[in-house]
């Protein structure tokens, strides 16, 4: 009986493949990083409506084929419902995959929920306050057809957060938008690279579990302050970025120092490097200058611009304003594996990986503009995103600065796609960057003819 039924459904039921992006858009964040060693996944399948959706898998050991078939829990996260092993080839592991899914796609919802989701699906973009409080970027996000792929991106990556400081829902639409966007950047580039989060864990926010190793993370900002002229000119654009800027990064910095439970000493935290990472949204596009200010003030050096020669610094001054130079020398830093930052870690990523994925209108269309660097040079560049051979991952633009004097040094090889800067002992800095690392942008995001552009 089983198997007619499974006959019936086959004609009804249209299975289709899915790329690897949109598979991690959609379930990505539900692997296990311990299965990561065990398996590897080779295709991607989804009912019409991808109610349903599955993997072919290769075991590493025994280079045989098996497949898992995910649906929707309680709380709308795709999870495991089936599995199958030891199968002679793809094919074989294919063909079987697509008839498992058609015949759980027959069954009731009911059939896919695992009874150890308690409470309401996880829901960021139901505003909980009246609209005078919304953020004005919390509003472009909800109502703007050109954010549309970022808006459905997020609600689909929602289902899998954790919101265990209890906050997180009321923040995004009001008060932290921003500092709470580059939360979710940070989920999102870490799932991409293979990571899990440790559950049930709210200090620091993350700690990521993955095949090669684990990371813990803090997640900080540098929000809006006292208003500061722009600078007018090349000189005070230079002084700005060299003193104000490294000012405002130390300060949030130091506070993590500061921590009345110091991060590292937590248990969960015994051998893992601890990170920090830091977005600047201190003025709009004050993201574009971290990565340099960052370097200045976690090293305490910079290259002299006539001579490339390493100069030492003692400490960062505006105004009235002063701030001791090289973080890593401090007191406690040597807890601190690395900091990380990302100019890119924005709304309009959010919007251009949301796109890739397919979701959102597709009538949106963007350009994206910027520069980028490699081991030498600077380089201007000009993408077309809706363009087909255009491409983008979650850690692209990602800087990691590593401390020369960690406790726990952070291996590279554990944050694959970004670059990482070394302090080296004769005080200058070298940088291990991949073929197209992007040091800023901005992108011109339109519907319907109308262009608006964004940072990032």
């Amino acid at each position: 009986m089983i198997d007619k039924v499974k006959h019936m459904l086959t004609i009804l039921v249209e299975i289709k493949e899915l790329s690897f992006r949109r598979f991690n858009a959609l379930a990505g964040y539900s692997r296990d990083p311990a299965t990561v060693t065990v398996f590897e996944e080779a295709e991607w399948y989804a009912t019409g409506d991808e109610r349903v959706i599955g993997m072919v898998v290769r075991d590493i050991e025994d280079n045989d084929w098996g497949w898992i078939i995910l649906g929707r829990d309680e709380r709308l996260r795709y999870r495991a419902i089936d599995a199958n092993s030891s199968m002679a080839s793809i094919a074989d592991a294919r063909r079987d995959l697509m008839k498992e899914m058609e015949f759980h796609n027959g069954e009731p919802d009911e059939a896919f929920h695992q009874a150890d989701a308690p409470g309401a699906p996880m829901d960021f973009l139901t505003p909980i306050v009246s609209p005078d409080q919304l953020n004005q970027g919390f509003r472009i996000l909800l109502s703007e057809a050109r954010y549309s792929p970022a808006r459905e991106i997020i609600e689909a990556m929602m289902r899998f957060y954790e919101d265990m400081d209890g906050n997180f829902v009321e923040q995004l639409p009001t008060t932290a938008f921003d500092a709470r966007l580059w939360e979710l950047y940070l989920f999102a580039t870490f799932a991409e690279l293979g990571y899990a989060p440790a559950p049930e864990l709210a200090i620091p926010d993350f700690i990521f579990l993955g095949p090669d190793g684990a990371i813990g993370i803090e997640a900080t900002s540098v929000n809006p302050g006292a208003l500061v002229p722009p600078p007018a000119s090349p000189q005070e654009l230079l002084a700005y970025i060299e003193n104000y800027v490294p000012i405002r990064l130390g300060r949030v910095l130091r506070r993590k120092l500061e921590h009345p439970t110091p991060y590292w000493e937590r248990p969960e935290m015994d051998g893992i490097p601890f990170v920090i990472a830091v977005q600047d949204f201190h003025s709009p596009g004050a993201m574009r200058f971290i990565s340099a200010a960052m370097s200045d003030y976690v090293f305490g050096v910079r290259h002299s611009l006539v001579d490339g020669s390493p100069e030492l610094i003692d400490e960062h001054v505006w105004g009235e304003l002063r701030e001791q130079s090289g973080f890593f020398s401090f007191p406690n830093a040597e807890n601190v594996s690395a900091v990380i930052v990302n100019a890119q870690g924005t709304l309009p990523k959010f919007n251009r990986l949301g796109y890739l994925a397919g979701f959102g209108s597709k009538h949106v269309r963007m350009v994206r503009s910027g520069v980028a660097q490699d081991d030498q040079h600077r380089t201007p560049f000009v993408h077309v995103i809706h363009a087909p051979r255009y491409s983008e991952t979650w850690v692209e633009g990602m800087t990691v600065f590593h401390n020369p004097g960690a406790r726990i040094p952070l291996d590279p090889d554990l944050i694959p796609g970004a670059c990482h800067q070394f302090l080296q002992p004769d005080n200058s800095i070298v940088s291990l960057a991949p073929q197209f690392h992007p040091m800023f942008s901005g992108t011109s995001i339109w519907v319907a003819g109308r262009r608006r552009r964004h940072q990032g």
